[in-house]
């Protein structure tokens, strides 16, 4: 195992690190546990519930996040469902953490090697969004136009299916719904979203014709994934044929109720017997049909409320103000970052990366899952940036440029606030501008946060030269 204070390896069989002495017992347990949840994921995903696997894949590196193969099949998973920038930010993750023999360097050249299949996916991002944008404006044909292209790009992406599902279903075209929500049930099993569509749709199912092979080809939609072959393009509106089947019960049983009583029996010695018994029975009938109605009205409200559900969650899902071209950002983000750690340690640069993750504008970010990815990457970049941007500075400072040389070093405190050799040589570099008021603050910063430094007693000493 890796140690986590000194990053040394470390014998399985020991309990203490050789090189820093830590106690890695307790490590030991949590690697044990994330390796189980692990195990958790890879065996859901097998079977194909990718959502399940996303859970235990995330607890897995709630505890260990150098697990470099759960973070690795975190990411085949987010591929397998269509999320292609999610999937390429954890294979980055994983070789941040793992340079060397790691599997996701497969993975990324994969796709870097193809890049017919890297335009692809873009392009299904951009058309998704635009799908988006002409649902919240109510044109649906074309949100639906956009959507399919979208599933021929990249047949994967769940949400997709997701989004043209709801608008089908907000156009009345129920079986098509069915059908989308099918495929999307076959890329994983166990998709609450899915589910819970397919569940909204079940009502109006069971009050089909019985020997609509549509209807009983898909009656268990849920638990039986099969295409959808056939459909009806113009299907009869349901709740017209509920109330059609409501109609005519009444008619039958006011025909019970007029018809019944007036039924005379041949034998006349039994007519007011006969007569009596007829009424009861009439009125048994009228009763039981009377209760079927009851029922039908009841099936009818529980519909209406389950149309009205669909569409307000469907409005709550295009509100968003939407940009098409909201995440190209980030998407070129992750390629840069992507191809920088395909290169050698000693030529990686992220100067350029950690500026446009600076000048990145996430307010219009619409989900959490953006924002968190945005975050990531800057966790990741801005260190390592800050460290390029000092070196740079430095090296300029040395050689007596020291305007140029400020530049550099500011970036550096930038990206990183606790940069103290960054902040030392901004200081430095004031101070032989003469420009003694920023160089006060420099210094002062050193002597007031860094005292334990080896930059604290020259800081405090040219300070002192300021101040006299």
């Amino acid at each position: 195992m890796v140690c986590p204070n000194c990053r040394s390896n470390v014998s399985d069989k020991r309990i203490r690190c050789d090189r820093c002495g830590q106690d890695l017992e307790i490590y030991k347990k949590v690697y044990r546990v994330s390796n189980m949840y692990y195990n958790q994921g890879l065996a859901k995903a097998r079977v194909r519930d990718l959502s399940g696997a996303i859970i235990a894949l995330r607890k897995s590196l709630e505890l260990n996040k150098l697990n470099t193969n759960a973070r690795n099949l975190l990411g085949l998973i987010y591929f397998e469902m269509g999320e292609t920038v999610a999937a390429l930010s954890e294979w980055v993750i994983s070789k941040h953490f793992q340079p060397d023999n790691n599997d996701a360097d497969r993975y990324i050249n994969s796709i870097q090697e193809n890049p017919t299949k890297l335009d692809n996916l873009n392009q299904a991002i951009k058309r998704y969004n635009n799908a988006l944008s002409f649902a919240k404006q109510g044109s649906d044909d074309l949100a639906i136009i956009q959507l399919k292209r979208v599933l021929q790009l990249n047949p994967n992406f769940i949400r997709a299916y997701h989004l043209i599902s709801l608008l089908y279903m907000k156009n009345g075209e129920r079986e098509k719904a069915k059908k989308c929500l099918s495929k999307a049930a076959r890329i994983d099993v166990n998709n609450t979203t899915t589910l819970r569509y397919l569940k909204e749709l079940e009502p109006q199912t069971a009050a089909g014709k019985e020997g609509d092979a549509s209807v009983n080809d898909d009656k268990d939609a849920t638990s039986s994934i099969m295409p959808v072959t056939s459909y009806r393009e113009e299907k009869p509106n349901v709740m017209a044929f509920v109330n059609l089947i409501i109609g005519v019960l009444i008619g039958l049983a006011v025909a019970a109720f007029l018809i019944f009583p007036t039924i005379k029996n041949k034998d006349a010695n039994n007519d007011v017997a006969r007569n009596h018994e007829d009424y009861s029975a009439g009125l048994a009938a009228l009763e039981e049909k009377d209760a079927i109605i009851e029922q039908l009205q009841n099936e009818k409200d529980e519909l209406e409320t389950t149309v009205a559900t669909l569409r307000a969650e469907l409005d709550s899902i295009i509100i968003p103000e939407v940009n098409p071209n909201l995440y190209d950002s980030l998407f070129e983000i992750s390629s840069l970052l992507t191809e920088e750690f395909s290169k050698e340690e000693r030529d990686r640069d992220f100067k350029q990366i950690a500026e446009k993750l600076r000048l990145l504008d996430t307010s219009m970010y619409e989900t959490d899952a953006a924002l968190q990815l945005a975050d990531k990457f800057k966790q990741m970049v801005y260190p390592i940036a800050s460290e390029q941007f000092y070196d740079t500075g430095h090296d300029i400072y040395g050689e007596g440029r020291y305007e140029e040389a400020l530049q550099y070093l500011l970036q550096a405190y930038y990206f990183n606030p606790d940069n103290y050799d960054a902040i030392y040589f901004i200081g430095r570099a004031y101070h032989r501008l003469q420009d003694y008021d920023n160089a006060k603050i420099y210094y002062e910063l050193i002597v007031n946060n860094f005292q334990d430094t080896r930059r604290y007693d020259s800081a405090k000493s040219y300070l002192g030269q300021i101040q006299d």
